[in-house]
């Protein structure tokens, strides 16, 4: 009786069950799904009674039962433990909303096999949790058939594989590591292989001799380069002993060097000489590098050996140069000496020269000065040392130092430039200027030295000379004036004279015409000395007026013979405000020096330059040029032409330049010379308009 009420409340407990099972597949998936109840209820009849559902529901394992559309039916507690569900939270749900995503394709696909074939394969898939964790299964089972032998479900067995997992993941880390091992020993292999073969390669193939020996100094190995510069074979050499390569100067030392090896275990740079098969020597250097067993004892050694004839020479070599250069050097120590000596004695010259010294750079900053040069300007050195070589300069010639200046970065040096100095206390005082260029030892321009010789005592000498001159030219003067004017009158007497014998014997006249014209024309000369005389000695003011400087220039030309002489008088045309006596005056004594330098044989050329001279205080000047192509005036005569008194012809007074200068001075003028020896001289007259 209780057994047929347990089959009974089973039954009624799968019978509802199964129902609440339809009806959540048909509100979930939307589709009608009907179950022949009388057909599951003769199907749940044939489970096990209370002893399968007690080993159903106790099953250590993962059990769940489903319908072939994938609906749990039924389960035990450790399926709904092991995914965190509670049991009615489990029922009536798809089995893919406990599969994880990445195993989903998998179950359908077998879920697909399964209802083709009726059997139930082994599948390993992910399964999901509640919380969303996942782990791997085995899924494996049977299935379930009606009394038709139809398809109805199965019930799966799902075994947990985290262990297997974990170990199969810890064996493949292992497999992992163990390969990676292996793959490195193969590669530190083929490392070896070829490390060894790079090493046999550089052995065979380096340029220095190389022999690998044994104790007892037998050779086991050699390299090309060893045999082919002792001219053998590798055959002939393999066995030989070292001993049989060496020269005779060098057996002993090399007997004990092998010794000494074989008892410290070094060879360091050894020299020997070696001889080749055709018994030509040559100096090597040995270094050896030792050989040990696996227990580290020595077994011989590898050797280098480098050909050093070529230094040996070069050392010799080196050794006469070396022995050369010291007495090179021994001579160039006695010539440093004398240069000190030297030097010292040029620094005594430069310190002690009585003239002004002075050293500047290119920047014309003073670099050094000697002590003359300190004491005449009241300076220290070290106010001196840095300045401008114009900071010392009076203010009345820094053009001239300017120019200077010029002169030298054209010719490299400046020659006798009267320059005036400015003392510390204002005062100033004449030098005499001499600089020449300085350049360093690959002649370089370095800058100048400049010597100033102090003029002030010459300055002062020429000043009482001058003084002198003028006081004894002014008594000079005076008594020519006097003299002039005692001559006058008996040359007006004379030429008086002359006129009333014309008048009264004009026969006379005509018998002695030659006569009567050399006498006019001494007393002509006469008059025209003495003009020359009182007009140097007793000036006259000028009486100025504007006029034609064309119609002064043409007076002057009429003044002048000019017989064998051609003067060009210019076209052009210039008013001046002048004393027209006395310029034509000064054009005519210019115009006579000119004939009389050709000796009345050459041309004369004259121009009116208007607005060519610079503009001095707001007024023009007008340039008169009068050319000849005369011999030129020596350069030893020039400075001296408008000095009083210098002539160089026997009946000149030495006056006529200097009453010129003197005109066109007082005219506000000046006048200047272009001279060339044998090609002609040039005077220029700037005249203010």
């Amino acid at each position: 009786m209780s057994g047929t009420t347990s089959k009974t409340k089973m039954q009624t407990g799968k019978e509802s069950t199964f129902k609440s099972v339809a009806n959540k597949r048909n509100l979930q998936n939307n589709q009608s799904y009907r179950v022949d109840e009388n057909t599951a209820l003769s199907n749940l009849d044939e489970f096990s009674e209370q002893n399968y559902q007690d080993l159903y529901d106790k099953t250590p394992g993962l059990l769940r039962s489903i319908t072939v559309d994938g609906i749990i039916f039924a389960c035990n507690e450790f399926y709904v433990k092991k995914l965190g569900y509670q049991k009615n939270e489990v029922m009536g749900k798809s089995i893919f909303e406990h599969t994880a995503e990445k195993s989903i394709k998998n179950l359908r696909d077998e879920m697909a096999r399964w209802k083709a074939t009726h059997k139930v394969s082994n599948l390993e898939i992910w399964m999901q949790r509640k919380d969303g964790s996942t782990f791997p299964i085995l899924l494996t089972g049977t299935s379930l058939f009606d009394k038709d032998k139809k398809l109805i479900g199965r019930t799966s067995v799902l075994v947990d594989l985290t262990e297997i997992h974990k170990a199969r993941k810890m064996l493949d880390s292992n497999h992992g590591q163990i390969k990676k091992q292996i793959d490195e020993l193969k590669k530190s292999n083929t490392l070896l292989v070829k490390t060894e073969q790079k090493y046999r390669d550089l052995y065979e193939n380096s340029p220095d001799l190389l022999r690998t020996i044994n104790l007892e100094g037998i050779i086991i190995d050699c390299n090309n380069s060893y045999c082919k510069y002792l001219g053998y074979t590798k055959k002939e050499i393999i066995g030989m002993a070292v001993f049989d390569f060496v020269a005779p100067q060098s057996t002993d030392a090399y007997v004990n060097s092998f010794e000494t090896w074989k008892a410290t275990g070094t060879v360091s740079n050894k020299k020997v000489w070696f001889k080749r098969k055709d018994n030509s020597e040559f100096l090597g250097l040995i270094n050896a590098t030792n050989l040990y067993d696996f227990d580290g004892k020595l077994i011989g050694s590898n050797t280098t050996i480098r050909d050093i004839s070529d230094l040996h020479e070069i050392r010799k070599t080196l050794e006469d140069s070396e022995k050369k250069l010291k007495q090179r050097n021994e001579a160039l120590t006695t010539a440093y000496d004398h240069l000190l000596e030297t030097e010292q004695r040029y620094r005594t010259l430069y310190e002690k020269s009585p003239d002004l010294l002075r050293t500047v750079d290119l920047a014309e900053n003073i670099v050094d000065c000697n002590d003359a040069y300190c004491s005449s300007l009241g300076y220290s050195r070290e106010e001196i040392i840095g300045k401008s070589l114009l900071t010392h300069v009076a203010e009345k010639s820094i053009k001239d130092l300017e120019a200077a200046l010029i002169e030298w970065d054209r010719t490299g040096f400046i020659e006798n430039r009267e320059i005036w100095l400015q003392r510390k206390n204002g005062d100033t005082f004449p030098t005499l200027l001499l600089s020449t260029n300085l350049y360093d030892t690959n002649g370089k321009l370095t800058g100048r030295i400049g010597a100033l010789r102090d003029m002030s005592a010459i300055y002062h000498a020429k000043k009482e000379i001058e003084e002198h001159k003028t006081r004894r030219l002014s008594a000079i003067g005076e008594l020519s004036a006097r003299i002039a004017h005692d001559l006058r009158n008996p040359l007006s007497v004379i030429n008086n004279t002359l006129e009333i014998i014309k008048i009264q014997n004009p026969n006379f006249e005509k018998d002695n015409q030659e006569k009567f014209d050399r006498i006019e024309r001494a007393v002509k000369r006469m008059t025209h000395q003495l003009e020359e005389v009182m007009d140097y000695v007793v000036p006259h003011p000028l009486h100025l007026q504007n006029v034609s400087l064309l119609d002064i220039l043409n007076s002057a030309v009429s003044n002048v013979k000019t017989i064998g002489t051609e003067i060009h008088v210019p076209q052009n045309d210039v008013s001046v405000m002048c004393d027209s006596e006395k310029l034509e005056i000064v054009f005519t004594n210019l115009l006579l020096n000119a004939t009389q330098a050709m000796n009345s044989c050459g041309s004369i050329y004259l121009r009116i330059k208007d607005g060519v001279a610079t503009i001095d205080h707001g007024r023009g000047f007008t340039i008169i040029e009068i050319e000849d192509t005369g011999p030129g005036i020596p350069k030893s005569v020039l400075p001296k032409i408008f000095d009083p008194l210098f002539t160089t012809r026997q009946i000149g007074t030495g006056l006529g330049l200097v009453s010129c200068k003197n005109i066109i001075e007082k005219h506000g003028g000046s006048i200047n010379i272009k001279t060339e020896v044998n090609k002609g001289t040039t005077f220029i007259l700037s005249i203010p308009k």
